[in-house]
């Protein structure tokens, strides 16, 4: 009976202390997430892969490190040309070489951009595209600055093929300068953009390739896009499987791709290139293009 008591006492004196209240402004992100959902966006992970992982930086750097190695083959070897009609046409072992690189993604990082169209709740649009263009603020892909520093020494001539507009060239320069690019030549255009030739006024590179071709030996192209290396990349799934598999040979030794999980001709495949759809049709036409094992 006295344990009883005893016991009956404590509990008790439990019941009279006071119980301090939770600070509810000071809730575990978690929790605070929960009370005020953040709006999605689809583009979120890629952005972050690109501007946060050790991952990216590490593939970017390791491609334009190996490509170093290439340079040196290719100028050893006068036989040798990433360019496939160059290579049909014969007659190039004497021009001067040069390796082609796409400008966005593949040399300068335009991952802020996207990353202000996502806070922002935006879709891309030539007008932000432009303001930010203009700009010359993008970041330098990790690598790309030390390769075409090392071509340059080895006394490759590096031509930037953007679909950059021929009003965003001057941009464009001071921005490659600001990482320490040296795009300009007193005898050779080396940026060349859409438009800045009435023939060139299209997003196909193809026009420009061949400008290049016939005046330098083609040792490397550098792209993010498959229409960096080669037309038809605004095609459907089927045929875009089609164009690689004819040129898969080339990938890692002639041509070089860089990851871009952004944006790029690749995306507009999933849901036929239709831009004027509703967002909801092309997030259906890309769930259906999931491939599972059920």
């Amino acid at each position: 009976m006295r344990l009883l008591s005893l016991a009956l006492a404590l509990v008790a004196f439990a019941g009279c202390r006071s119980v301090e209240p939770v600070a509810t402004d000071v809730l575990p992100d978690t929790a605070q997430a929960t009370a005020s959902p953040v709006p999605g966006h689809e583009n979120l992970h890629a952005v972050l892969w690109t501007q946060t992982s050790v991952e990216y930086g590490a593939t970017t750097q390791s491609i334009y490190r190996m490509a170093q190695q290439l340079v040196d083959d290719a100028m050893a070897d006068t036989t040798w040309t990433a360019d496939l009609t160059q290579r049909r046409a014969g007659g190039y072992g004497t021009l001067r070489p040069a390796v082609v690189m796409d400008v966005d993604e593949t040399v300068l990082d335009n991952s802020a951009y996207q990353a202000r169209l996502i806070e922002d709740g935006g879709v891309f649009t030539p007008e932000s595209w432009d303001e930010w263009v203009q700009s010359a603020g993008a970041d330098i892909v990790p690598g790309a600055a030390e390769f075409v520093k090392y071509a340059q020494r080895r006394g490759v001539l590096v031509v930037f093929l953007t679909n950059r507009t021929a009003e965003q060239e001057n941009a464009t320069l001071a921005n490659l300068g600001a990482h320490g690019i040296a795009a300009e030549h007193p005898l050779d255009d080396l940026v060349l953009t859409r438009g800045e030739k009435p023939e060139w006024d299209t997003s196909d590179k193809e026009p420009r390739r061949a400008h290049v071709r016939s005046r330098y030996r083609i040792l490397l192209y550098f792209g993010d896009n498959l229409g960096d290396f080669v037309s038809g990349e605004r095609a459907d799934l089927a045929a875009r499987e089609r164009l690689d598999s004819r040129n898969e040979t080339l990938w890692g030794r002639r041509w070089i791709m860089l990851p871009n999980p952004q944006y790029g001709s690749w995306e507009g495949a999933l849901f036929g290139h239709d831009y004027t759809l509703p967002a909801d049709s092309v997030r259906a036409a890309k769930y259906r293009q999931l491939k599972t094992l059920r």
